[in-house]
């Protein structure tokens, strides 16, 4: 009998705790993995495979100048890289080969005069221009091209100033900014896409824009990866 209480009463405080365990669970706290041991660090162990350096650039471009005039571009540019995201490029200089449109064509034969509002009254283009910009690269990109290959690559903004030539006007001071895209297909030889808005001022027009699109080849002087 006095076995049989003592049973009952065993099992009852057995009951009262694991029913204030069950209860009061939400209130025990554990202390983070961090204050018993040092949490493994995630960090990059491969090393970028290609690197900016100074480079020449050859390029090919179009200029949208108006509805009567399209420009067909041909160039050279010189990049110095003081690190491997800032650059200055010393200069872009580019010749322009002007190709009327068939509208303006279209107006010429139906004796129609065509007048600027702007250039004193002259449909004037660009025939040349240069300049000389800061890139800075602040992203490097690694693409998958059509599933099958990877492609290094960074991108750069380039803002700078220069002049530009007209056939009938002369020259003006011009200022340009835009985004490069450059995709590398060897350490030393990469492909440029260029996209720059190039501003200048006419007295009556004020600023006007003039797009320029270049696709280039750069080949890339010295060892850029032994600098770094």
């Amino acid at each position: 009998m006095i076995k049989r209480r003592l049973f009952f009463r065993t099992s009852s405080v057995f009951a009262v705790l694991l029913t204030a365990a069950t209860f009061c669970s939400h209130h025990i706290y554990a202390k983070p993995p961090g204050e018993f041991y040092d949490l493994p660090k995630v960090v990059a162990i491969q090393d970028r495979p290609y690197y900016n350096d100074n480079d020449i650039t050859l390029q090919l471009g179009w200029l949208p100048s108006d509805a009567f005039n399209k420009g067909f571009s041909g160039g050279l540019a010189y990049a110095y890289y003081f690190k491997d995201y800032l650059a200055w490029e010393v200069v872009n200089a580019n010749y322009v080969i002007n190709q009327e449109t068939s509208l303006k064509n279209e107006f010429e034969n139906l004796n129609i005069d065509i007048e600027s509002e702007g250039f004193d009254g002259v449909l004037d283009f660009m025939q040349w221009y240069a300049t000389t910009s800061i890139i800075y690269t602040p992203f490097y990109n690694k693409s998958l091209l059509f599933n099958e290959s990877v492609v290094h690559g960074n991108t750069s903004l380039v803002i700078g100033g220069g002049l530009a030539g007209f056939k009938e006007t002369g020259t003006r001071a011009m200022f340009t900014g835009g985004i490069i895209l450059k995709f590398f297909s060897s350490p030393t030889t990469s492909w440029k896409f260029d996209f720059r808005n190039n501003v200048y001022f006419e007295e009556t027009l004020g600023a006007v824009y003039a797009l320029s699109i270049n696709l280039g080849v750069a080949f890339e002087l010295g060892d850029a990866k032994k600098q770094k």
